[in-house]
């Protein structure tokens, strides 16, 4: 998948810091429509996160707002996002090996 022309990737976050946080503190430049705060495989932040924004103004202006700041004691870094989080790492592909059943809901028929 290609990021969108109005995506933030934001670095060095604190690893407390929860979508909802983030989400809130980045409605007030604009309509974030979704915060990804990728984990690891024990489910922990990985201190990274994309930022998706209807538009680009204030994607512009959370780079200049907070790229270089101190955010929980850690410096922040902030760009346009280059891709969306769905690089080979964060991606897991899952195996079925049952393909006659839906891997929803476990039905017949449903391929």
């Amino acid at each position: 998948l290609a990021p969108s022309k109005s995506t933030v990737y934001i670095a060095n976050l604190p690893f407390s810091l929860t979508n909802n946080d983030l989400h809130k503190i980045l409605e007030k430049f604009g309509r974030c429509i979704k915060v990804s705060i990728p984990r690891d495989s024990e489910h922990r932040s990985k201190g990274i996160a994309f930022a998706l924004f209807l538009e680009r103004e204030p994607c512009i202006r959370v780079i200049n707002t907070f790229h270089g700041k101190q955010l929980f004691g850690r410096t922040l870094k902030c760009s346009m996002a280059k891709d969306n989080g769905r690089t080979r790492e964060f991606i897991r592909r899952k195996e079925y090996p049952n393909k006659s059943r839906c891997y929803e809901c476990g039905e017949f028929g449903q391929l």
